[in-house]
């Protein structure tokens, strides 16, 4: 894939597609393709701040300290690093490749420049506004007492909050989800089964397919409908 390639996908998917075009020909003209192998860590906690990346290809794991907690799974059009980069702070987070990824670097110097200008620094931001929402949902689905509606919820959030056109093949294991959702493998995997016996999800090779997105939202909504 070359830049130009890369640019598209970014520009049709995630937060930057969402930003005005002057501001993400910007961005694009500063950011340099790189790749990464499976396992690999873009950055560790501790690291330095190094502007922000932008997942092209792939598929990135952010992992959570000190016990090394997957919290969630990203895929192409996902953008990390703002809040690091604003504050000039060591990373707090690890970012690992979960398959070989391409993405967009905008370096930490390139970042500050673009951060001169006001306007520039609201765009920046309003990513952080979405990954804090973002954050918000998995805290309150960690919470979720009912296994069926906290696994509900989190395949829609991973399916897209904020982009028009909703992702329906999301490229993660049954036992990734396991962990993103708290549960055990064998609660997990239950509930997943039951949801392709009602037609609601279909199981592939470590990738789970929403069929009827309807269904399952009534199902993360709690609605009494969805249990007769």
């Amino acid at each position: 894939m070359d830049k130009a390639e890369a640019a598209a996908v970014v520009t049709a998917q995630g937060w930057l597609s969402r930003r005005p075009a002057a501001f993400r020909d910007a961005v694009i003209a500063r950011c340099r393709l790189r790749q990464f192998a499976t396992g690999e860590a873009l950055y560790n906690p501790g690291d330095p701040p190094s502007g922000m990346f932008g997942l092209v290809s792939g598929r990135l794991l952010t992992r959570v300290p000190p016990a090394d907690v997957l919290v969630n799974s990203e895929q192409p059009g996902y953008w990390i690093g703002e809040a690091t980069a604003f504050q000039r702070a060591p990373r707090w987070v690890t970012l690992v490749a979960g398959t070989p990824v391409e993405v967009l670097h905008l370096s930490q110097n390139d970042f500050d420049e673009m951060a001169q200008d006001a306007e520039n620094c609201r765009h920046f931001a309003i990513n952080g506004g979405e990954s804090l929402s973002l954050a918000v949902s998995v805290v309150a689905n960690l919470i979720q007492p009912v296994p069926e509606i906290r696994i509900a919820q989190r395949l829609l959030s991973f399916s897209g909050y904020f982009d028009a056109t909703r992702r329906h093949e999301l490229g993660f294991s049954q036992s990734d989800l396991a962990e993103m959702c708290g549960l055990s493998r064998q609660t997990t995997n239950k509930v997943l089964h039951g949801l392709v016996e009602r037609g609601i999800i279909a199981i592939g090779y470590r990738n789970l397919e929403i069929i009827d997105r309807t269904a399952l939202q009534q199902l993360a909504n709690n609605d009494e409908r969805i249990w007769r």
